[in-house]
């Protein structure tokens, strides 16, 4: 068992139901989700350790977020709770064709992104961990978390822990440009990159005309160790194929693809990270790459933000290629 150490935001997601429109919505459905929580909850059902570092109101709905993080397995960090801001909220619309999912933020004056750099003890939070994992929406949410998550990775590269990046580019909380600005230093000189092509194009102009292309340049232009991009087909909202390819020292190869039914598609690139983490702290490139294309498939079909399935669902799919017999 390996311990890893994320950092970020967690939120409440509220669904409405039956498909409806947040104008129609009379009952949503409630989860609590965040990218880097996402990845600490994945890496647990995979059978690791893994600590969430972050700021909740001390009501009962920070509360309520930490139930949920502690149930899934998941430490929360020391003094996470604060008495000033609130737990951010966002609202999913469940899409269907030829409608997208809809994601409406509500989450100015969260508890996290009022904290300070200097409220984190990195050398202290980073003390026993195996690997510490980020992702470009924490510092979209100002620059004393840019300078926390700075202090992070250099805390962590001092101490020879492999530091993790998920782009995760939310056009909704800051323009490209801003991004570019702010994490192509960050991104420098780490383990694994994830991304898309679409993000590694939109923010940083890396050519993604090919997977391959795209994940060896991405690979040149930060020096990372590793470079894994998700890779999505979408016939329809409800039917997608899923996978992934990786580029590493020894070459570019790419994960089986998926044929997947969505029940909930948020958290999917999260649990692909999940997955690739925990291949990479037990084997090689390879083998990360099938835990998490795997692992991540399967989250399509689970509601929620975090995926759920177990070590020997994973094992099954990458040996079968596909869904089985009902299991009695």
């Amino acid at each position: 068992m390996k311990r890893v150490v994320t950092f970020g935001e967690v939120m409440l997601r509220l669904t409405p139901r039956d498909s409806a429109r947040l104008v129609q919505a009379a009952s949503f459905d409630a989860h609590i989700g965040g990218s880097e929580y996402n990845v600490a909850a994945g890496l647990c059902s995979l059978g690791h350790s893994a600590m969430f570092v972050t700021k909740l109101p001390d009501n009962p709905v920070g509360k309520l977020a930490a139930m949920n993080i502690r149930a899934s397995g998941v430490e929360l960090g020391e003094d996470a709770f604060v008495s000033h801001g609130r737990l951010g909220i966002y609202f999913l619309e469940q899409g269907a064709s030829p409608r997208p999912h809809k994601v409406t933020y509500d989450r100015t004056g969260s508890a996290l992104s009022l904290a300070k750099a200097a409220d984190f003890k990195w050398q202290r939070i980073l003390a026993d961990a195996d690997w510490f994992h980020v992702s470009g929406i924490t510092p979209a949410l100002g620059p004393e978390l840019v300078r926390a998550i700075s202090d992070a990775m250099a805390a962590a590269k001092g101490k020879g822990i492999p530091v993790s990046f998920d782009l995760n580019y939310r056009a909704k909380l800051w323009s490209a440009t801003e991004a570019r600005i702010v994490l192509e230093p960050l991104m420098q000189d780490i383990k694994l990159l994830v991304s898309t092509e679409e993000d590694l194009q939109r923010v940083f102009g890396i050519d993604a005309s090919n997977p391959e292309t795209c994940s060896m340049k991405a690979r040149e232009f930060f020096n990372a160790d590793v470079v894994a991009v998700t890779l999505r087909g979408t016939p329809t909202a409800l039917r997608n194929t899923w996978g992934g390819c990786a580029c590493g020292a020894d070459g570019f190869r790419r994960s089986a693809i998926y044929e997947v039914e969505i029940i909930d598609r948020v958290g999917a690139g999260d649990a692909f990270t999940a997955g690739f983490i925990a291949g990479m702290l037990e084997g090689d490139i390879s083998h990360a790459l099938e835990m998490a294309a795997a692992f991540s498939a399967i989250k399509h079909s689970i509601p929620g933000d975090v995926c759920f399935a177990t070590r020997d669902e994973v094992e099954t799919l990458i040996k079968s290629g596909g869904p089985g017999r009902i299991q009695r």
